[in-house]
């Protein structure tokens, strides 16, 4: 099988994780930034994936998308975000974060992906740009009433995580079904 891995990112986890998908996949894969990324009619299987970033997709995956989507109707595919909050929150009456961060890209398709979900990233004060840190301390500070002096570092990138994932998508290639 023949796959292709669209990831759009920011500061490095998205493509970690986009290797290592392909890794435990085991097929004929490549993996491209979707800001260069080859047309998906050569592939039997595209993954689409992407940073959470201001609690959506990156801009340049949904280009791609928008830009392919008549393929990728036909194709099987995969949506995979990236984010430190997988589970999402309920507050005053809404829910934040989780699946919502996902759910706009999923029902772009009528034909619905094989499978989806979100994968745990990191956040690495080193990597981020001055104005996303002065964001994060926003956030951390007024939004959650902490006292932070630095962003502090914090990962939840899984390995075995990411494998599992994985291992759905073949399942799921294979017909079984949860």
């Amino acid at each position: 099988m023949k796959a292709l891995i669209v990831y759009g990112g920011k500061y490095g986890s998205t493509k970690v994780i986009s290797e290592w998908i392909a890794e435990r996949l085991s097929f004929d894969t490549v993996i491209r930034d979707a800001k260069d990324a080859p047309s998906p009619g050569d592939f039997d299987l595209v993954l689409l994936g992407s940073a959470i970033y201001e609690g959506k997709f990156m801009p340049e995956v949904n280009t791609y998308i928008d830009k392919h989507i008549n393929t990728l109707e036909e194709k099987k595919k995969v949506i995979f975000g990236v984010c430190l909050d997988t589970k999402g929150v309920f507050v005053k009456g809404k829910i934040h974060g989780g699946w919502e961060y996902i759910m706009p890209i999923i029902k772009k398709f009528k034909n619905p992906p094989l499978h989806a979900g979100l994968l745990h990233g990191e956040i690495n004060p080193s990597k981020l740009s001055s104005e996303d840190y002065k964001r994060l301390m926003h956030f951390y500070n007024k939004i959650l009433g902490k006292n932070y002096s630095a962003v502090p570092y914090r990962t939840k990138m899984n390995k075995e995580e990411v494998w599992e994932f994985a291992e759905k998508i073949i399942n799921k290639l294979k017909g079984k079904v949860y």
